[in-house]
């Protein structure tokens, strides 16, 4: 059974093909980013949709896609903020996104402060090699996580933050850096996170020795 979510494939670090094509093949939509269309398309993967302001698309995927192309020329926002008001416009607010990193280290801290103001829009998920970015927007219950290193990211130094099940608990704590709640790590399966305001919730692919 597909996920209900799409995937949206930005212009950075794109897993191969081999890894790729059995996991993109979950979801419901797939939807490409112009930047990484090139890659997308030698992959043999069709996605639904490619948008963008499509500089960086080659003139003959261009063509040979025309009717899954949608132009968003404001020049005043990057690929990715208006690839989200777009889904936001379109209903679609289940958004995993892969291609998010490993470039343009610029690029990718420009882009988690666009994700944090589309929390309460989207539900959106970043993958990347070596782990998860969960977007929370209200108190939740995070599943599966004992051992597994986390570090949690808030743009709002009001925002108070608690936790049950790391090793070290936040207990309405405000994150004034963005160094302040990072290099942790869970002690229990489930972990309980509580804040006022949206936050990243870092899990990392790589498990503490036991």
């Amino acid at each position: 059974m597909k996920k209900e979510k799409i995937i949206l494939v930005l212009n950075g670090e794109i897993p191969k093909k081999k890894n790729l094509i059995p996991y993109i093949a979950d979801y419901n939509k797939i939807l490409c980013a112009d930047g990484a269309a090139n890659t997308i398309l030698n992959y043999d993967i069709n996605p639904d949709f490619i948008l963008g302001d499509l500089d960086s698309i080659c003139a003959e995927k261009l063509k040979q896609y025309n009717g899954k192309v949608i132009d968003l020329p404001d020049q005043n926002l990057n690929d990715l903020e208006k690839i989200l008001n777009w889904c936001f416009d379109n209903n679609y607010n289940n958004i995993d996104i892969i291609g998010f990193d490993g470039k343009r280290i610029d690029h990718t801290i420009g882009n988690f402060s666009i994700i944090l103001r589309f929390i309460d829009k989207l539900n959106i998920d970043i993958i990347t090699e070596s782990g998860i970015f969960h977007t929370i927007k209200n108190d939740t219950i995070i599943k599966n996580l004992k051992n597994k290193y986390i570090s949690i990211f808030s743009n709002d130094s009001h925002n108070q933050i608690s936790t049950i099940g790391l090793k070290y608990e936040l207990k309405n704590n405000k994150l004034p850096e963005l160094s302040s709640g990072t290099l942790n790590y869970a002690i229990k399966d489930d972990v309980k996170v509580f804040c006022n305001n949206n936050i990243l919730f870092f899990i990392a692919h790589k498990k503490m020795k036991e």
